[in-house]
């Protein structure tokens, strides 16, 4: 009996594959790409592609799976370069996940979807019954699709299914390209001594998590009597106050005074952005199974330093 984790080499993938391994789970990490040697014990890698649906299903079934943490996906910059690939991984994939777990009797399915469903948001403000507007961007597209196919999969076939919608994910060791990815690397730049050029203005903001919250609120989300989940699929709230890439760079400067970080906005990217939330309202989550986020902007600075320092070149100054 095992927890199947799909893109479970990624960024959050792996970080909440440590966390159920902690608590004594039998987990199954499935991915195109193994993790790195060391990064993970106690799991189980099987190579797959999520778009296949010969390898879903012998994942599940020869996995003997019980539950699983939907995570594999393409996200926003690799979607709008190829949108027929991200229908095949993001769209498609999950009807596999979905119809793997109907045959062979998963009891709970948990899947990420992304605060890039909203747009132009009138008062700034996305809460969980806010409508979505995925319409311009691929990304939010097949998000929307697995949301709602999950729902379908609920109400008919009784799956036990979840979902949250991230704010943008901050943390070390991020390797994708999307749009809101020049977070980590800034802080990432500054430690190793490199230059990085940021693509939006220094004004910009938008609702951002730190990735040990993620992984927490996808275990409490996970572990929440049914009988509390009445939402089903959550907004994860975010950082508190909301801070700008600007505020970013200051909070930066108190371990790396004189980092290499210039800003150079590419118009496309601004635009975008400009059109998400302010605010992502998480009022569901911590009213029905009583969520609630730990790390501050400071607070999740000091602790991306902490992870990242053995490797980095630069000291404190």
């Amino acid at each position: 009996m095992a927890i199947l984790v799909t893109g479970g080499s990624g960024f959050i993938g792996l970080e909440l594959a440590k966390a159920l391994v902690e608590k004594g789970h039998e987990v199954v990490l499935f991915d195109v790409v193994p993790p790195d040697e060391g990064d993970i014990k106690g799991a189980t890698y099987v190579k797959g592609n999520i778009s296949d649906w010969s390898e879903v299903l012998n994942v599940v079934h020869d996995g003997k799976v019980t539950d699983i943490f939907h995570l594999a996906a393409m996200l926003s910059a690799q979607c709008e370069a190829n949108p027929w690939a991200a229908m095949q991984v993001n769209a498609l994939g999950t009807y596999h996940v979905l119809e793997a777990a109907r045959l062979f009797g998963v009891r709970k399915v948990v899947f990420s979807s992304s605060q890039g469903i909203y747009r132009d948001v009138p008062d700034g403000v996305a809460r969980d019954d806010t409508p979505p507007k995925p319409f311009n961007i691929i990304y939010a597209v097949t998000k929307v699709f697995g949301e709602h196919l999950g729902l379908y999969y609920w109400k008919r076939f009784g799956i036990d299914f979840r979902g949250v919608r991230f704010a943008q994910l901050i943390g070390p060791g991020v390797k994708s390209q999307g749009f809101g990815q020049f977070y980590p690397r800034m802080i990432e730049s500054a430690l190793q001594g490199q230059p990085f050029e940021v693509w939006v203005t220094e004004d910009m903001s938008i609702p951002l998590i730190y990735l040990k919250d993620a992984v927490r609120f996808l275990m409490g989300l996970f572990e929440a009597d049914v009988d509390r989940i009445k939402t089903r699929i959550y907004n994860s709230g975010q950082i508190l106050p909301p801070f700008t890439a600007g505020d970013l760079l200051a909070e930066i400067k108190k371990y790396v005074p004189h980092p290499l970080i210039t800003f150079n906005p590419d118009p496309e990217r601004v635009t975008s952005m400009r059109t998400m939330p302010r605010i992502l309202d998480d009022q569901g989550a911590r009213t029905e199974w009583n969520w609630s986020l730990l790390y501050s902007l400071e607070d999740m600075v000091a602790d991306f330093v902490k992870e990242l320092r053995p490797h980095s070149v630069t000291g404190h100054a």
